[in-house]
């Protein structure tokens, strides 16, 4: 994608391998699978709603990936709630899409 997101995706290795985590850590703690942790470690994050998840799980405050990205995230959040994902999504953001915008579930 950009710069921006390689730094994202640098930014989120050190934070993972710091922990001591595997990307199957990660992905379990984000509710996602192991390809979309993969995918935003190399910089192609499927969807911000993907991104957002990751935020959480880490523990970043929220918003954290916002700064990094810039205006690039508005064109990411777009794509995740326009269904303009990956053609080659095989992940489970959809289901995490449903999740997120679940008004019943208290995420606190």
């Amino acid at each position: 994608m950009g710069e921006s997101y390689d730094r994202l995706a640098a930014m989120i290795v050190k934070a993972r391998e710091a922990r001591g985590w595997t990307q199957s850590d990660l992905a379990g703690l984000a509710y996602v699978t192991d390809t979309v942790i993969a995918k935003v470690e190399a910089g192609r994050p499927p969807n911000m709603v993907a991104l957002r998840a990751v935020e959480q799980a880490l523990g970043w405050l929220p918003g954290m990936f916002d700064l990094v990205l810039g205006p690039e995230a508005e064109d990411l959040a777009e794509a995740a709630f326009a269904g303009g994902a990956d053609e080659d999504e095989d992940d489970d953001s959809g289901q995490l899409r449903e999740l997120t915008a679940d008004a019943t579930i208290d995420w606190a």
